[in-house]
Formats: structure tokens, C-alpha cells, sequence
């Protein structure tokens, strides 16, 4: 058997080489093989939220407002929006005394004051008043009004309203003194209870 020379066997090894390369060339190109990519589209993602409905609570303005009366407001409202919400404050609203930038709770009683010179004003009159009407007036008062007074039964009752008759309206409460029966001691237990106008 003749044997190949060197030059000879590298011959057939590139003749190998070209063959199996262009077979599989071939092959592959005849069957459509390629490489496989996958596309994966990254889009945004998007929430939709739908829009929250406002809490509401139950406040009770009173006071030196233009409408008192029983709101409902927005949770996390100020005092300043309460008194909004009852129409505003009055001319003679004491705002300094409130701080207007509070949260209110629901439930809440928000009152809001009055001036302090017209409430002192108001209720000294009425003090004064209250005074006036619980003393009893001995010029016109009747025997039973009398018989209320300490130390003062139906008998010096009836001695009062004869010397009123006799002498006149009394001018002074001591002038009671002058009554039958009425002394110093009785007159100290009354003398804050009387009045003669």
C-alpha cells in the first residue's frame, strides 16, 4: 500500500475541514436554525386610585357667632374655619381669647366668647338686679312678704304696715326701729334684707 506523504496527509485533512464545514453550513442554513431573542417589552406599570372621600365631623359653634348652631366640617378644620362656617364672629367677639388655629374634634362644643367689658357690664346689671328683687320693700310689702323676715311674725307685720299708714313710707330702713315691738336686735337680722325702694 502506497503511503501518503506529509504534504499529501495535510491535503486531506483541509479537504476534510472544507467538507465538514461546508455540510454543516449547509444543514444549518436548510433548516432555518437561529438564534433564538426574546423581546420583553418593559411598559410602566400605572395604579389608578380612585379620589378619597372627605371625612367629615360634628362641631357645635356657640357664642358671639352670627348663626350658632351644629356643623359638619372637614376633619383636620381649624376653630378659624368653624367660626367661618357659622357665618363669622360678631363685632364684639373676644377673638384674642381663642386661638383660632386649633384643630377641632368631632363632638366638640367651640364657644366663643364675648368681650369682656360688655359680659362685666351685663353681669353686674344683673347682679345688681338679682340683689334688688330678692330684699323685700317695706314701703309696700304685705304681711305675708313681713312674715318672711327673720323675727318677724304676723303681729309686728300688721305694727309695720299701720305705722306706714300713720307716718308714711319709711325713708330709711332704720326707720323701722320706730315700729312697736322692733329693736335693735331685729333690725340687725333684717337690715340686709330690706329696703325702703
Amino acid at each position: 500500500m502506497k503511503e501518503f506523504t506529509l504534504k499529501q496527509w495535510i491535503i486531506v485533512v483541509i479537504l476534510i475541514s472544507v467538507i465538514t464545514f461546508g455540510t454543516g453550513f449547509l444543514f444549518g442554513k436548510n433548516f432555518g436554525f437561529k438564534s433564538a431573542t426574546v423581546n420583553v417589552n418593559k411598559e410602566p406599570v400605572v395604579i389608578s386610585q380612585s379620589p378619597q372621600e372627605p371625612v367629615l365631623i360634628t362641631i357645635y359653634v356657640t357664642g358671639a357667632v352670627k348663626t350658632p348652631d351644629v356643623y359638619k366640617v372637614d376633619e383636620g378644620s381649624i376653630v378659624k374655619d368653624a367660626i367661618n362656617t357659622a357665618g363669622g364672629p360678631l363685632s364684639n367677639a373676644d377673638l384674642i381669647a381663642v386661638n383660632l388655629a386649633r384643630k377641632v374634634q368631632d363632638g366638640e362644643e367651640i364657644i366663643i366668647p364675648f368681650k369682656e367689658e360688655n359680659t362685666s357690664t351685663g353681669a353686674s346689671n344683673s347682679n345688681n338686679n338679682s340683689t334688688k328683687s330678692q330684699k323685700i320693700n317695706i314701703n309696700i310689702a304685705s304681711v305675708s312678704e313681713l312674715e318672711s323676715l327673720p323675727g318677724i311674725g304676723e303681729v309686728k307685720a300688721n305694727a309695720i304696715i299701720n305705722y306706714r299708714k300713720n307716718y308714711g313710707p319709711f325713708k330709711d330702713i332704720k326707720d323701722i326701729i320706730n315700729v312697736s315691738g322692733i329693736g335693735d336686735k331685729t333690725f340687725e337680722s333684717i337690715k340686709d334684707l330690706i329696703c325702703v325702694n
